[in-house]
């Protein structure tokens, strides 16, 4: 199957998500709370938060089995001084370009070189939080629990909640949900800064060499192209607009998906994202069996004749 889309059919509105940043340091969590701002380093799961999470979105940070605040993004930044890419990494224990309150954050220290965070979040507090204990086993977390395990051992910057979950966690019935519309200048701003990239002809191809990067965009682009895809996916679901959420990497009947389509909280599509092929052309996988077959065998098979 392949379906074309223009720019100008990407028309539905992107509706506000709910995101988990997950800290490491205890430092740097005081001094993101302290000045109402998150920050993600120069590395690729930096980079893959920094895009996934959008102006409008709700944020939380998530500490030591401990959630911290609810937040709305106003601005996504990335300081003068980190738009050459040579600056994101460097010899100093403390991130060069401070914060509000003048406070720095700790350095990533690696044997490459210590890492910045250029990638950052203006925050709006909402609701403070007085959880005495973790929240990752109570009974209501579940899907809390099991996304969170494994992906924090992954070393992951963020992952991705329903919005109901808001209502969970901090008891907020009524949420103002933000639309936005569709826009690449946070791609394009990001790729620009690591690659002679034109502005003005910015392509899919300057983000393939990371599939977390393409199934961001492809999750964005899903979302804002919805009804173009609906009489050839979702012929079956009855659905209205507001009744859909975008995941990013999902926990999933024992594994993980890519983009996970929900309706009314049901889990209706599972997408797995390639930024290569993984087809012989005689219909074999290029993987070693099991673990090609594993990934996907779940899944409805959308892939077209000719194997491409």
């Amino acid at each position: 199957m392949e379906i074309t889309i223009r720019i100008d059919e990407l028309n539905n509105k992107l509706k506000s998500k709910f995101f988990i940043v997950i800290l490491s340091n205890e430092e740097n969590l005081k001094k993101c709370i302290e000045n109402n701002i998150a920050g993600f380093p120069e590395t690729d799961n930096g980079i893959w938060a920094y895009l996934d999470i959008n102006e409008g979105d709700y944020v939380s940070f998530y500490y030591n089995g401990r959630i911290f605040n609810l937040y709305k993004v106003e601005k996504k930044l990335i300081p003068e001084y980190y738009r050459k890419s040579n600056n994101s990494i460097g010899n100093e224990k403390y991130d060069p370009v401070p914060l509000n309150n003048g406070d720095k954050w700790r350095a990533i220290i690696t044997r490459k070189g210590n890492i910045y965070f250029p990638y950052r979040l203006t925050l709006k507090l909402l609701e403070k939080t007085d959880f005495l204990t973790s929240l990752v086993f109570k009974s209501g977390f579940e899907r809390f629990g099991i996304n969170l395990i494994p992906r924090v051992s992954l070393k992951k910057s963020h992952f991705q909640l329903s919005l109901n979950d808001i209502n969970k966690i901090f008891g907020i019935e009524s949420l103002s949900v933000s639309l936005r519309s569709f826009t690449l200048k946070d791609f394009v701003e990001v790729f620009s800064k690591n690659k002679d990239i034109n502005k003005e002809k910015f392509s899919v191809e300057n983000i393939v060499d990371k599939e977390i990067f393409l199934q961001t965009l492809i999750k964005r682009i899903l979302e804002a192209s919805i009804y173009k895809y609906k009489e050839a996916i979702f012929d079956k679901i009855s659905f209205d607009n507001d009744s859909f959420e975008f995941f990013s990497e999902q926990t999933v009947y024992g594994g993980e998906a890519d983009i996970v389509i929900a309706n009314n909280s049901e889990n209706i599509a599972f997408i797995e994202v390639k930024n290569g092929i993984i087809l012989k052309k005689n219909g074999e996988f290029t993987r070693i069996g099991s673990e090609a077959y594993n990934q996907v065998k779940s899944y409805q098979d959308i892939i077209d004749p000719n194997k491409k």
